[in-house]
């Protein structure tokens, strides 16, 4: 499985990259991909989130510079911004003979297995994808779209950014406080040693190993079409 590990980079760039990828798989016998990405503030809308789900006016959060996407994930309104590692696993689930099911279970894993690389424990919450610290407050959130057993899009993991509850209802839930691994451990943790974390884990969860690519390699293996613009 390709991994590729991107420095802050804008959402819509990111999102570019991964639907060129999804084409491929979609369409030819191509290796399975896991981003690793920041993003600037950005708020994004899934299949489930409206307007609604903004506490401030989107012009308002334009000008405090947090772009907004509607994206066809599962799930309502998630923040993403500098400080929240981003994890897009674009998996064949048919050739990886896994379930959605499984395949979500497996997120929520790995996730509790990077935590646990810090000595924080989470759990799962029935009824609502994600990991929690407890009842009300939540450090990774998962949102996916499966497209012909191909998987895109993915989960968030929060190391450092602050809750953003004064913009969004996030996840459709009011009462959700959103924390982060920094709040918890007596040293902060460096965004490079959760990206190794949550790559160590879901080698481990999926039982894949993770062979390291620049994005410059990921475009030739998947030229010409992996490069945020679309050519012909």
């Amino acid at each position: 499985m390709l991994c590729i590990d991107l420095p802050l980079t804008d959402y819509s760039h990111a999102l570019n990259i991964q639907n060129e990828i999804i084409k491929r798989m979609l369409t030819e016998d191509c290796p399975d991909v896991l981003v690793l990405v920041e993003h600037p503030p950005t708020v994004t809308l899934g299949v489930r989130g409206t307007t609604s789900d903004l506490l401030i006016p989107e012009h308002e959060l334009r000008r405090r510079g947090v772009t907004v996407y509607t994206v066809n994930r599962g799930g309502e309104a998630t923040y993403h911004g500098p400080g929240q590692l981003v994890v897009y696993p674009l998996v064949n689930l048919k050739t990886r003979m896994l379930s959605a099911r499984d395949y979500v279970n497996g997120l929520e894993e790995t996730i509790l297995r990077s935590l646990k690389c810090f000595s924080v424990r989470g759990f799962r919450k029935k009824g609502a994808a994600g990991v929690w610290i407890d009842e009300e407050s939540k450090i990774a959130s998962i949102g996916v779209r499966i497209q012909r057993r191909v998987t895109s899009h993915g989960f968030s993991l929060n190391v450092s950014s602050s809750d953003p509850g004064d913009m969004i209802v996030s996840c459709g839930n009011p009462g959700i406080r959103m924390v982060s691994l920094n709040d918890f451990i007596p040293f902060p943790a460096s965004m490079d040693s959760v990206r190794e974390a949550v790559k160590s884990s879901f080698e481990e969860v999926f039982r894949v190993g993770l062979d390291e690519h620049s994005l410059e390699q990921l475009r030739a293996t998947f030229a010409p079409h992996v490069d945020g613009r679309n050519r012909t």
